[in-house]
């Protein structure tokens, strides 16, 4: 969304938008006309009209679940009869004064963060300008590209990403590899954009911290609904890989016991067809094999 390459949704279903949208066109020709620059001509059409677009572009989003918006996507979204509302700029200036949405650069900016722009460059802002907004004030009309993020949506997510991991066998230690942490919440997080702005939010509330360990990213949450995150000390790094190398070594006894097993169904296929040596080297294999399970197991068992 609002991004190079993807194409913006489509117009709102019907089931959507208020009745008078395809039955009052002159009600309607009235609220898609642009704002008074001044409110003062006529505050009672300027704020009845302020309310309808608010009301819908919160629900838009509410509705899509998605976080970032930006105004092509709701010119796309709200367009009627081949026309686009001429206001939804003043719209989303007065959200932004609101704090209802907030610019996604202002949004990264506000939080302490040196792992903003992980590896694959998702967070990379394009025009020089944006990053400027805070500087030019909010008074600006937002760019129709420029990624604005609601700000509730954004924090109730988070909120669940959090729940999800609290209620997952992964909150057995407060600190998770970030891939597993990342396919825990596919299901909630359309894109790897939206899963990183979701972690930034929880860092902003202190109740994540991040760290790279080795090349991989590992993050640590805060134990109790309402405790905040403590600092990545050695021994949560420590107990982390003591994790990993167990879950390494189960893998492998896995695969080995597999192995074994395969051994001794080929013994017996060698057997039955009376190839007594293939049999002999087969049987010998799985002893192998098994030698190097119980090795696995001494050392599963020292982790």
């Amino acid at each position: 969304m609002c991004s190079p390459g993807e194409a913006p949704p489509g117009p709102a279903p019907a089931g959507d938008l208020p009745p008078e949208w395809e039955t009052d066109d002159e009600r309607m020709a009235f609220l898609f006309s642009a704002f008074k620059q001044s409110r003062e001509v006529n505050s009672t059409e300027w704020d009845s009209k302020m309310a309808f677009w608010v009301g819908l572009v919160l629900a838009r989003g509410r509705r899509r679940g998605a976080v970032r918006t930006c105004l092509r996507e709701l010119q796309n979204g709200f367009e009627r009869r081949g026309s686009v509302p001429l206001g939804l700029g003043t719209v989303l200036r007065e959200l932004l004064r609101r704090g209802k949405l907030q610019r996604e650069s202002d949004f990264m900016a506000s939080v302490d963060s040196s792992w903003i722009s992980w590896g694959v460059g998702v967070f990379i802002l394009k025009p020089l300008k944006w990053t400027l907004s805070s500087v030019l004030g909010d008074s600006k009309i937002p760019e129709e590209e420029e990624v604005l993020i609601y700000v509730e949506l954004l924090q109730e997510k988070a909120e669940e990403v959090y729940r999800l991991y609290q209620n997952s066998a992964l909150s057995s230690h407060p600190v998770v590899a970030l891939s597993e942490l990342r396919s825990l919440c596919a299901g909630l997080c359309p894109d790897e954009r939206t899963f990183y702005l979701l972690l930034l939010q929880l860092q902003k509330e202190k109740r994540v911290t991040i760290l790279e360990q080795n090349g991989e990213k590992i993050v640590k949450f805060a134990r109790g609904l309402h405790a905040k995150v403590s600092p990545m000390n050695d021994v949560d790094i420590g107990v982390y890989q003591l994790m990993q190398s167990e879950q390494l070594l189960s893998q492998k006894v896995e695969s080995l016991s597999q192995e074994a097993e395969k051994c001794k169904e080929d013994a017996r296929s060698a057997c039955r067809a009376g190839k007594k040596q293939l049999a002999l080297r087969c049987l010998k294999a799985k002893r192998r094999t098994e030698r190097r399970i119980e090795e696995l197991h001494s050392k599963l068992d020292a982790v």
